[in-house]
């Protein structure tokens, strides 16, 4: 993936500490001695916040689900354990309730009838590090790195994939982020515990979660004996009156993966993964993203890209068209091309955003799209078509000018390239920010000039360039829409 997403991770640690030092600056001038404070407050901040299991300070962290599915998800950490985890198994069937695993890699490497029980019993499964050291986060980058990785190469043994990583304790640190954006994972903590010290506490268990629950809720318990001696018939009673206690409060109880909307694991590994933060961050909203983008007005820039693909775009298009659409999702634009050309062949690096556009497909009765789940960064596609298209893809490839040099090998002469991308502006910038916030990939904005320049070189005349959407005087607006049609010598 020479030429995939750019790593960013930015959190709100950052914009904090640079705010504390811009603040510390301006009170220099007041009195020196002022300055220390924001700087104080700021260190302070980095030294709660790890111990704070929902706040997500050095990384986006999923520590509750949505309320409004009436619901809460049980998980259960440190396992598994021959004591405990199999009987567990019992009480979970025997109640009709599916449970998310966070696993330890040391003892599933142990107790590997256990993992595959756990799975077969129709449980997820995530990654709890390899040895459960407390102070993991305290350690180096490398050695984070590989207590995740060699869980992840664990799993793959039993032909699953974790996306959701649980640290110990809940405690995170600023170098998480990189490590979980590295290998296509989300961090889970939680939003309710009794406080049950890996279950060395376990009086009063049920009456301590049934006291705080509330819809939305990620239940933290454990399915390890903490000793021989270990009372596993109380503790599993103490469960059971959990669930049963729940129902009472007419709160159900869900798979993990209902109440956040994220895939918590998968079956193997997919072509797009571990390696592509982008396809990885896909894959997580693909199931809400339709409903999410419905449920709240566009942006500016969506706005203004859904109206020029209807006005300047889709009336390109005729019948015995052949389009080849870059980055499809699911299928905003692909749709209504496949409703016009004669065929589009519509690739998407999101395994997860390419079944939700077959379904629409099907829905629909389309039978003339080609769906290739791929990594677009360094594609040369071997057909010829008529036009290619992208919609706000282009953002995520470094090197927009040999991704468009490969593109051009594809386009018959006198064919259409059109797209739409970030434009460097002033206002992008702050889209940017808010990006690397929630994705931690930078998007690569593009001047105007950068993009003539491109499409020229790469064998294209009849150039368009323009920008849209939140338009400043001299600075153009933050959506930049190109056409161009390829030359009959071109490349």
């Amino acid at each position: 993936m020479r030429n995939g997403p750019t790593l960013f991770p930015l959190a709100p640690a950052h914009l904090a500490g640079i705010g504390a030092f811009q603040t510390a600056a301006a009170l220099a001038f007041i009195d020196f001695r002022f300055a220390a404070i924001p700087l104080a407050l700021f260190l302070l901040l980095c030294l709660a916040a790890p111990f704070f299991p929902g706040f997500g300070f050095f990384l986006p962290v999923v520590s509750r689900g949505n309320r409004d599915k009436g619901a809460v998800a049980l998980t259960f950490d440190d396992g598994p354990d021959p004591s405990t985890t199999g009987r567990l198994l019992d009480l979970l069937a025997e109640k009709g309730v599916t449970a998310t695993f966070f696993i330890t890699g040391s003892r599933a490497a142990v107790h590997r009838d256990l993992v595959r029980e756990i799975i077969a019993r129709g449980h997820s499964i995530g990654n709890h590090t390899y040895h459960h050291d407390p102070i993991l986060m305290l350690k180096s980058t490398r050695r984070l790195r590989g207590e995740i990785t060699m869980t992840q190469s664990l799993l793959a043994e039993f032909g699953v994939r974790a996306f959701a990583f649980r640290p110990p304790v809940g405690i995170t640190n600023p170098r998480l982020w990189r490590v979980l954006l590295e290998a296509g994972m989300y961090c889970v903590n939680f939003s309710l515990r009794a406080g049950d010290a890996g279950n060395r506490r376990i009086g009063g268990l049920s009456r301590k979660i049934l006291r705080k629950a509330k819809a939305g809720d990620i239940i933290l318990l454990h399915d390890a004996a903490p000793g021989p001696d270990f009372d596993t018939g109380r503790w599993l009673r103490e469960t059971g009156s959990i669930i049963d206690g729940l129902r009472e409060k007419s709160i159900g109880i869900l798979p993990l993966a209902d109440i956040i909307g994220r895939p918590v694991m998968a079956p193997g590994a997919g072509p797009d993964s571990p390696g592509n933060p982008a396809a990885a961050f896909y894959d997580f909203i693909a199931g809400s993203y339709d409903s999410e983008r419905s449920a709240r007005r566009l942006s500016p820039a969506a706005a203004a890209e859904s109206a020029l693909f209807e006005k300047n775009y889709l009336p390109l298009i005729s019948r015995d068209h052949r389009v080849l659409e870059i980055g499809a999702g699911t299928g905003i634009y692909t749709i209504p091309l496949a409703r016009r050309c004669r065929e589009i062949t519509a690739i998407e690096l999101s395994r997860n955003m390419v079944t939700v556009l077959k379904n629409k497909a099907s829905r629909e009765g389309l039978s003339n799209i080609i769906f290739m789940n791929r990594d677009i960064s360094d594609i040369t596609p071997a057909d010829q078509y008529d036009s290619v298209c992208a919609f706000s893809s282009f953002e995520y490839i470094t090197d927009l000018g040999n991704l468009i040099r490969n593109l051009s090998m594809s386009i018959r002469p006198g064919g259409i390239i059109y797209f739409t991308t970030a434009h460097r502006s002033f206002f992008r910038f702050f889209t940017q920010i808010g990006n690397a916030l929630r994705q931690g990939l930078w998007l690569h904005a593009r001047t105007k000039n950068e993009v003539r320049k491109i499409l020229s070189r790469s064998g294209f005349d009849g150039i368009s360039v323009s920008t849209h959407a939140m338009k400043w005087p001299l600075l153009g607006g933050i959506l930049l829409e190109a056409k161009a049609v390829k030359t009959g010598t071109g490349r």
